[in-house]
């Protein structure tokens, strides 16, 4: 008998250990088709890599409308020194159900990238990366706030 209770508290151990990590796992309650109308609202983009401008980091903060478009700042430091450029354009050129696409922002006069995208099932990030523009290498990420 006392060889059995080993296994039975190592099964009930586990158990409790498997419940425990099932009730913070939260679950997504956005699915589907994903639409430009479900990425309205408030975005922080984070970028960084080689411009032509050499290495540079950006941040760029965007408000999108329904139809996946918008405007807002581009904060930018690199090699050509710090900027900070207001009225940037933000905009979601191609989307399809499952969330891939792409994306253009502005970053100042005579200045933009194009972006690959891939929104997250839960709408609450996107990747981007610039796999066009000759001279630009950016990649990074974009939080739904």
């Amino acid at each position: 008998m006392r060889h059995l209770r080993h296994p039975v508290r190592i099964a009930m151990l586990a158990l409790f250990a498997i419940a425990a990590v099932l009730s913070v796992v939260k679950v997504s309650s956005a699915t589907g088709v994903v639409n430009k109308a479900d990425l309205q609202g408030n975005w922080q983009i984070v970028l960084g890599g080689f411009t032509g401008c050499g290495q540079s980091t950006e941040i760029a903060n965007v408000t999108l409308n329904s139809s996946g478009s918008g405007t807002g700042t581009v904060k930018t430091h690199g090699n050509c020194g710090d900027s900070t450029e207001t009225g940037q354009t933000f905009t979601i050129n191609s989307l399809t159900t499952n969330g891939s696409g792409t994306a253009g922002l502005s970053c100042g006069p005579s200045c933009g990238w194009a972006f690959t995208i891939q929104v997250s099932p839960d709408r609450s990030t996107m990747s981007l990366v610039d796999l066009t523009d000759p001279g630009n290498y950016l990649s990074g990420t974009a939080i739904h706030q």
